[in-house]
């Protein structure tokens, strides 16, 4: 008799988890499906030596990050701490500045480790900043991502 009630309590939270799930499917599908046209996707990569490249190599002064003018852009930064860091359990939130204008990222860290921001670049010429918004180890390395219109 215990048997089959905790066999029939275990049905039912099945059946209701499932059916749960279910009903938020169409809410999922229907708020993916209305993002902008992306024209150019680059994936920035963070860390408490700073923003990098796709190749581990450091944004600076030397090495901006270069976007076509008048294009719909989205920055992908992603989590990328070494799990040996003393960061692994840091949380970084990056924002980009413009003109008149800032834009911030959902937060990032080891269990959500990628977050976007999409705008529209400007002339060439225009320079965007972005930076860690959040006290982190590393911040003094987070603090001056230039973005360049070429």
């Amino acid at each position: 008799m215990m048997r089959y009630r905790v066999l029939k309590i275990f049905v039912l939270a099945t059946v209701f988890t499932f059916s749960s799930s279910l009903a938020q499917l169409p809410l999922a599908l229907a708020t993916s499906s209305h993002s902008p046209k992306v024209d150019v996707e680059i994936m920035v990569r963070v860390n408490q030596k700073g923003f990098l490249d796709q190749n581990g190599k450091v944004f600076s002064k030397r090495n901006i990050l270069q976007l076509p003018e008048e294009k719909v852009v989205r920055i992908t930064f992603v989590f990328d701490e070494a799990m040996t860091s003393l960061a692994y359990g840091d949380t970084h939130q990056v924002a980009i500045t413009g003109e008149d204008w800032t834009k911030e990222s959902d937060k990032i860290w080891m269990f959500s480790k990628k977050t976007s921001i999409t705008f529209q670049t400007g002339e060439e010429g225009v320079r965007y900043r972005a930076y860690c918004i959040l006290d982190c180890i590393g911040m003094e390395h987070l603090n001056n991502l230039i973005i360049a219109v070429v």
